[in-house]
């Protein structure tokens, strides 16, 4: 038996966030949450994807295809009558996308973090890990699971680095290596390259780190005309956890797309 395992907040408009592969809700609460502060009118609820966090019993997902369709089962049974909107980050915002091209009427606004990066034929280029604020000493005597992604960061901190302790090292202990080596083999959606050829005109807000090692930027610069009306934001001294490296000015975008996805706007 299949369970999909979320977490939920307020009420109003609903709003699905989905995290990045092999990780869980957690590390989404904490980075989109504050956010949210002081806002009403937004149910916002943080999923984990199947063969994710507490979500299992997923044996017959066997591509990206199979997970996107789970997740499209979900948020039609939680969209209210103007549909839902969407954050994804990372693999989180390639499910977004898969979501907006299958079902452009439930979907009513998009905001894609640190998208990209496909795993195509040549890979896209992307930047060189380098730390812009380095940090050596705080990694020193950190165990692999936490080095190896700190190593990674372009704003090394002890409040980051905590962060990665407590959302991100967790979650990926739990993921299903099964589930996501068969997703893996079918990473591309069987429609990817329609949908990335196809238009979305709904409110959209496009993030990517100028220093993202990890998905780059040059994926999300070749697809914003597939978004007419997305802010587009590269943000310099960021990288693939731009939300907390620059966490200011990712609240401060990701407050401009709630108001441009108000009716009242």
């Amino acid at each position: 038996m299949t369970n999909l395992n979320f977490v939920e907040f307020g009420s109003g408009f609903p709003m699905l966030v989905l995290h990045g592969g092999k990780l869980d809700h957690r590390h989404m609460l904490d980075a989109v949450e504050p956010s949210f502060a002081g806002l009403d009118g937004w149910r916002r609820i943080y999923l984990d994807l199947p063969g994710c966090g507490q979500s299992n019993g997923f044996e017959d997902v066997q591509s990206q295809d199979d997970v996107a369709g789970c997740v499209l089962d979900f948020a039609r049974s939680i969209s209210g009558n103007d549909g839902i909107a969407v954050i994804g980050e990372s693999r989180g915002s390639y499910i977004a996308q898969g979501l907006a091209h299958s079902d452009p009427e439930l979907i009513a606004g998009l905001c894609l973090i640190v998208p990209g990066g496909f795993p195509t034929n040549p890979p896209p280029p992307k930047p060189e890990a380098l730390p812009i604020v380095a940090r050596p000493d705080l990694l020193k005597g950190q165990p692999f699971s936490v080095a190896g992604r700190a190593e990674r960061l372009v704003i090394q901190t002890p409040e980051i680095i905590e962060k990665i302790r407590q959302t991100k090292v967790p979650a990926a202990a739990l993921h299903d290596a099964d589930l996501e080596a068969r997703v893996t083999e079918k990473f591309l959606f069987s429609y990817h390259d329609e949908m990335l050829a196809s238009r979305f005109d709904k409110p959209s807000l496009i993030l990517s780190g100028r220093q993202d090692s990890i998905s780059g930027y040059a994926d999300t610069m070749a697809m914003l005309e597939c978004y007419p009306r997305a802010t587009y934001g590269l943000l310099d001294t960021a990288g693939h956890s731009l939300s907390w490296e620059r966490p200011a000015l990712f609240k401060a975008m990701l407050q401009d797309w709630l108001t441009r996805l108000s009716p009242e706007t």
